[in-house]
């Protein structure tokens, strides 16, 4: 038969070795061949790291393809990850959660209209909870196993240098819009004011840690600051632009995104007042926050495409993953991440109301599906106003997302040759080179400029 065993991924870099035995456990089946290999490209993937596996199992005649994701074989990296308790968080809502929400579509009788596309995950081992991995080292360390859905199904991840077109953005605003609408109907069904009081998992800890915020804080400040540099190179520094960005801007800025991230939701009043032109004062306006489930950190790496065998460049299905730093929120908070991130300044500003109201559309078409009333007041008007002091936040993600999104492929860092365990030192070394990228400097002043004349800013 051969060598059962190629291109082992080594240990040091996995934290464990991938073996015939370990597979078998996984999968309950017997192995006759497999092997290994990077799952990702350089800068597909920030905090863990991805290994591709195939599979050859005994009386199959295809190979089967999946990958494991891990630990990184950097103590910082780790440290972090720990620290957010992510890995313990994406399983739970692929094995818990992600399941309870397609029961639910399925008693609405909807699971053919809110049908969400979920990456099949086989298991995974993390550590302090059961297990079937109960031997050393595998016991020690977080995993999980999923189906490759590039090999298997032939899904394939966005240009991100490019950004996404209409087509491709519609596709995801449709797929973020089926789990808005069934986190929210799960909420409602289950008679609940916040997910976190049932779940932890939804909890946000990502700016608990004060040393790391402290990194986080002199990291923010230093591209904020760039950002207003490249933007005087653009506009000129005599541009108010430019000295609205840094009055309102350029100071606290950390704080300020975390101030849309509390556990009651976003306060209206405090988002609002940091807005450069404030709405007119309407006594009928309702402040409720809005809460559901969102993905968290929905950006085009995040997410990958199925395309029309006879037409391919045209998507027709888009899986979201990475699913990590989920967390409940308001749902425009969640569009201006994506929006920021994923799609280009010029076509995001030209066609910003259209894709407001898709998804708005699409949210409730779902909520009618699932049989379930929307969110209170979740009108076109009150989206809008709630999306533009979300722009605020997007403008605060957009300057340090996009040092990465952007960055020339050329330039990728691979974070394992990262010699500091310091995770401060880790994303420097991603945003390293951002205050001479001609793309990412067009990106930011443009997006400063529409956000000046809206007067987010």
């Amino acid at each position: 038969m051969g060598n059962p065993e190629i291109n082992i991924v080594p240990a040091e870099e996995l934290g464990f070795q991938l073996t015939k035995e370990f597979l078998e456990l996984a999968f309950d089946r017997e192995v006759e061949k497999f092997s290994t290999n990077a799952g990702t490209n350089p800068g597909d993937n920030y905090m863990s790291v991805m290994h591709a596996i195939e599979v050859t199992f005994k009386g199959d005649k295809k190979s089967s393809h999946y990958l494991i994701k891990c630990y990184p074989n950097h103590q910082g990296r780790r440290d972090y990850l720990d620290e957010m308790d992510v890995f313990s968080k994406e399983f739970f809502i692929y094995q818990d959660f992600l399941p309870q929400l397609k029961e639910l579509a399925e008693e609405r009788g909807a699971e053919n209209i809110v049908d969400l596309s979920v990456a099949p995950v086989q298991g995974g081992n993390i550590v302090g909870q059961p297990s079937k991995f109960t031997k050393k080292p595998w016991s020690d360390e977080n995993f999980i196993l999923m189906t490759d859905l590039r090999k298997t199904f032939g899904f394939t991840m966005a240009d991100r240098m490019k950004g996404l077109d209409l087509e491709h953005t519609k596709l995801v605003l449709d797929e973020i819009a089926k789990y808005h609408a069934l986190s929210w109907a799960y909420k409602q069904k289950h008679g609940m004011t916040l997910l976190s009081n049932k779940y932890p998992q939804f909890e946000d800890h990502l700016y608990d840690n004060e040393t790391m915020m402290k990194e986080f804080t002199q990291l923010m400040d230093q591209i904020v600051s760039n950002g207003l540099k490249m933007t005087e190179e653009k506009l000129g520094p005599s541009h108010p632009a430019c000295k609205s960005l840094k009055d309102n801007v350029t100071s606290d800025a950390l704080n300020r995104i975390q101030e849309y991230f509390g556990k009651d939701g976003v306060n209206e009043d405090k988002m609002e007042s940091h807005l450069r032109i404030k709405p007119e004062n309407d006594k009928d306006y309702n402040k409720e926050p809005w809460l559901l489930g969102t993905h968290g950190d929905c950006w085009l790496n995040n997410m990958l495409f199925l395309y029309n065998d006879e037409e391919p460049k045209k998507p027709v299905k888009v899986t979201l993953v990475d699913w990590q730093i989920t967390r409940e929120g308001c749902p425009t908070v969640e569009l201006a991440y994506f929006l920021f991130s994923s799609v280009r300044a010029p076509l995001r500003i030209a066609n910003l109301d259209d894709l407001l109201k898709f998804y708005h559309d699409a949210f409730l078409r779902y909520c009618e599906a699932l049989q379930v009333k929307p969110l209170k007041d979740f009108t076109f008007e009150t989206l809008k106003r709630r999306f533009r002091r979300a722009e605020y936040f997007g403008v605060l993600m957009a300057l340090p997302l996009l040092c990465f999104v952007l960055k020339p492929k050329d330039q990728e860092v691979d974070l394992d040759k990262v010699e500091s365990d310091d995770i401060g030192d880790v994303y420097a070394a991603v945003i390293d080179g951002s205050d001479k990228n001609v793309v990412y400097a067009d990106e930011v002043s443009a997006t400063i400029l529409n956000l000046y004349e809206k007067g987010v800013i």
